[in-house]
């Protein structure tokens, strides 16, 4: 039994219409990044909780650091879903400091970011490469969770003109490993101007799947 089942979270409200049958929710998150206090995840826990309704066609989610999702799944309202910010490729093992995808979907955990700009860059430490990213995702849908998949060009490639060259090259991998079925379960973030954001979601919906 995940440890979210054994927790008695306040239920939370919906207003509007739900999406039809056969089209994607929107999806409206936030990360957290590592940041906040047990104090201030409390605080920001209740301001979730005493806000209004969520729209019927969207998912709302929420990306905790791992030490503070025990928290969120304790008390946050039901309608609003618990990330992880990362998990790992291998599964459970002698994996010293990792965090597997099983263990977060036994918790009760529903999604994981995957991609994200500064897991890629590495702040410090060796960054994460598209084919690691691609086979976390396969991982992480295997054992059941949504993904959040990252996408998105240095300022510098930007200014270079590369940015599609850049997404494309990052969603290659992710394509050539995921099914239709399994792709149904990601929802690609992309960070920048409108523009450039209708321009990358465009070819994030015309990537072939194989």
């Amino acid at each position: 039994m995940a440890f979210a089942s054994s927790c008695s979270r306040p239920e939370g409200s919906s207003k509007g219409a739900a999406a039809p049958a056969g089209t994607r929710k929107y999806l409206l998150g936030g990360n957290w990044k590592a940041n906040g206090t047990v104090a201030s995840v409390e605080k920001l826990i209740a301001d979730f909780n005493a806000a209004g309704p969520i729209p019927a066609n969207a998912e709302a989610v929420v990306g905790a650091p791992f030490i503070h999702i025990p928290l969120c799944l304790m008390s946050l309202r039901k309608d609003i879903e618990i990330a992880a910010q990362n998990c790992n490729l291998t599964g459970t093992g002698a994996y010293t400091g990792e965090v597997c995808a099983s263990q977060l979907k036994d918790m009760g955990v529903t999604w994981v970011i995957l991609g994200h700009s500064e897991r890629r860059e590495g702040f410090g430490m060796a960054g994460e490469d598209s084919e690691l990213v691609a086979k976390k995702t396969k991982m992480a849908l295997s054992e059941g969770l949504k993904v959040m998949l990252c996408i998105g060009e240095k300022k510098e490639e930007r200014e270079a003109g590369t940015t599609m060259d850049v997404c494309a090259s990052q969603l290659k991998p992710v394509a050539a490993i995921l099914s239709k079925e399994e792709w149904a379960n990601v929802s690609s973030k992309f960070s920048s101007c409108v523009f450039k954001c209708l321009t990358v979601h465009k070819l994030i919906d015309h990537t072939p799947i194989f």
